[in-house]
């Protein structure tokens, strides 16, 4: 008996949200024949449902005109359901056009009366939590979950790379006023060497400007050195990742690797771990420049304790 099909459309371009959606990407694949947006540079997170996912493009048409045409291509690919965990308003006036009779998703963006399955909106609800309700929504659930692998070869080339470091630290990541205050990671980096630590510096491309200025510090730089389907053998390497909120603090979680994650602006409760062996703190009125390490250093400490 064939599977009903479903599409999935989340955020293409961001590592966190595609993380926290493997889990009800695992509910979807064994419940539908699944399609997903998700991101050609992302797509080895899925490597488990491998033949069980089809991949599509980014469905993110930005004009009336060029919904319309995407929503005529929509229609005769025959969908009976979309989960439309993207939470914009033209993801869900897609799907409506399109006619897909099932449209599950989170009323924002006053986009309710698009949707035919209601989730809604807290900026509380922990993203786990919010996928499942996504599952529940048609009757199912998920198990809340994810779990990254690393390949022998990733963590055979971590292990040369690392240079014997143990705790990763993270300046980058999506804009400025989520980051970590230079000076703070500084005394970080100082303090933990001091400890007895060592320590590498983790990013990606386009973060090497928020690493510079900590490029002459004691610690082994690997800003952009490892494609992303790699830093699975970073982060099972190290022992502890102190980052700010974004992508690399959910794959050291997916890991299983413990993170001590900073959070500003971003709600913390929907997108920070609050169990261990992670922790999540906030800083002072949700203002990063206000984490200095004074602020820090009790958090550090803490987990340090742990290892």
């Amino acid at each position: 008996m064939s599977k009903p099909k479903a599409l999935l459309i989340t955020h293409p371009a961001r590592l966190g949200d595609t993380i926290l959606s493997i889990p009800l990407h695992r509910t979807l694949a064994a419940n539908y024949e699944l399609h997903s947006n998700a991101g050609e540079p992302y797509r080895f997170l899925f490597d488990e449902l491998k033949g069980q996912v089809a991949f599509t493009d980014p469905q993110a048409p930005k004009t009336l005109g060029e919904i319309i045409k995407k929503a005529r291509e929509l229609r005769a690919e025959g969908f009976q359901t979309c989960f439309i965990l993207r939470p914009s308003f033209r993801s869900a006036l897609l799907c409506k056009l399109a006619k897909i009779p099932q449209r599950v998703g989170e009323c924002t963006e006053g986009r309710g009366f698009l949707l035919t399955h209601k989730l809604p909106y807290s900026p509380d609800l922990a993203e786990f939590e919010r996928m499942d309700k996504f599952a529940q929504l048609v009757g199912l659930s998920t198990d809340k979950t994810a779990h990254l692998p690393a390949s022998p070869e990733s963590l055979t080339k971590a292990t040369a790379a690392l240079q014997g470091a143990t705790v990763g630290i993270v300046p980058g990541g999506t804009w400025p006023q989520k980051l970590i205050p230079t000076e703070t990671l500084r005394q970080t980096i100082h303090h933990l060497v001091a400890q007895g630590h060592k320590v590498a510096m983790l990013g990606g491309p386009g973060d090497e400007i928020y690493c510079k200025p900590l490029k002459k510090e004691p610690l082994v730089d690997l800003v952009a050195k490892f494609k992303l389907s790699e830093m699975a053998g970073i982060l099972k390497s190290i022992k502890l990742l102190i980052t700010p909120d974004g992508g690399l603090s959910h794959f050291s979680v997916a890991c299983g690797t413990p993170a001590l994650i900073a959070f500003g602006p971003t709600p913390h409760k929907r997108w920070g771990y609050h169990i261990e062996p992670h922790k999540t703190i906030v800083a002072p009125g949700s203002n990063m420049e206000r984490l200095t390490w004074a602020e820090f250093q009790p958090h550090v400490e803490e987990m340090l304790a742990k290892l």
